[in-house]
């Protein structure tokens, strides 16, 4: 019974439903007055009418298959990345009792579910049997690949710093001075989540005007609605992991509880916001050598200077 509530309730797809609508309209209502933005501006008290028509208009437009796709791969792809996207929110120390698997590897099953969502965004343009929708997923494999790299080596600077892979022991062990020496690590993964997230200015697979709407294109209605919950319900999951590894997860101030899990999480979403609303998109040209020529060696650089201040502050426990 716990699995079922587990897996249908919280962390699971009620949850991520509600964190996809709440932060959608957060999204909307938020670049509105930025981007002056009419409907999710005044459309209903706060805005919230406009999200509500956007997805009742989603689950109720048809949902088209063209001829010349893979009709098997082209409709499981939009459900496998829902659940690929929920996988790792199992491993995550919700609160002191609730990581719905407690786990010895879990900061390895983390980063690992994070790296295979784009894949099967691949898959998606793969079997559109369109070449815009195919370089899309050309695209997301092209980047995830170069960013996976330096995510992994930033996520890894706390199990560098504390000595497990443990979750939970992590936010156990993390402290104000565990932080200060993981704040590189932490611009790190958040820069490299931009990138596998394919946010701005990292937008480059879906780009509009070049690829029409990339490894989307082709999708629409229910399927088109499954794609986007993937996408939030990954938002959900690497803003999660960050705050766990970076940020104590549940820890505050005056309280240990959710809620101060859940600011955290909606702080960095406010960031990646502005950041939405203020960067352009730059080429793949340019995200491949922003990638390798800098966010790599900074990531083996910020694993050294973990090295050492774990040995010169932290008596090399």
């Amino acid at each position: 019974m716990n699995t079922v509530i587990d897996a249908f309730l919280f962390p699971g797809l009620f949850y991520a439903l509600v964190w996809t609508v709440l932060l959608y309209w957060f999204f909307r209502k938020f670049m509105a007055p930025l981007h002056k933005r009419v409907g999710p501006h005044f459309n209903g008290p706060y805005g919230s009418y406009q999200t509500l028509f956007d997805l009742s208009k989603l689950l109720t437009k048809e949902s088209i298959t063209p001829d010349g796709v893979n009709p098997y791969l082209f409709s499981i792809m939009p459900i496998l990345a829902v659940i690929t996207a929920l996988l790792p929110t199992a491993f995550i120390p919700w609160t002191p009792s609730y990581p719905v698997v407690e786990s010895e590897y879990g900061l390895l099953a983390l980063i690992v579910l994070i790296g295979i969502e784009p894949f099967l965004l691949f898959l998606t343009g793969f079997g559109s049997d369109n070449k815009y929708s195919f370089l899309g997923g050309i695209r997301v494999l092209t980047q995830s690949i170069s960013m996976e790299t330096a995510f992994f080596l930033a996520a890894l600077s706390p199990a560098l710093l504390f000595g497990t892979l443990n979750l939970s022991e992590i936010v156990d062990q993390s402290s104000w001075g565990s932080f200060l020496v993981l704040i590189p690590g932490f611009f790190l993964y958040f820069i490299t989540l931009l990138g596998l997230l394919e946010q701005p200015p990292f937008n480059i697979p879906d780009a509009e005007q070049e690829i029409v709407y990339g490894f989307y294109t082709e999708y629409s209605g229910t399927n088109y609605f499954m794609l986007k919950l993937a996408e939030f319900t990954e938002f959900m999951a690497v803003f999660a992991g960050a705050a766990t590894l970076f940020l104590g997860a549940y820890k505050g101030l005056f309280f240990d509880n959710y809620l101060c899990f859940f600011i955290k999480m909606l702080l960095m979403a406010i960031v990646m916001m502005i950041l939405r609303a203020a960067t352009p998109r730059i080429t793949l040209k340019q995200m491949l050598h922003f990638s390798w020529r800098y966010l790599v060696p900074i990531s083996l650089l910020n694993l050294a200077w973990v090295m050492l201040a774990k040995n010169l502050f932290f008596a090399g426990v």
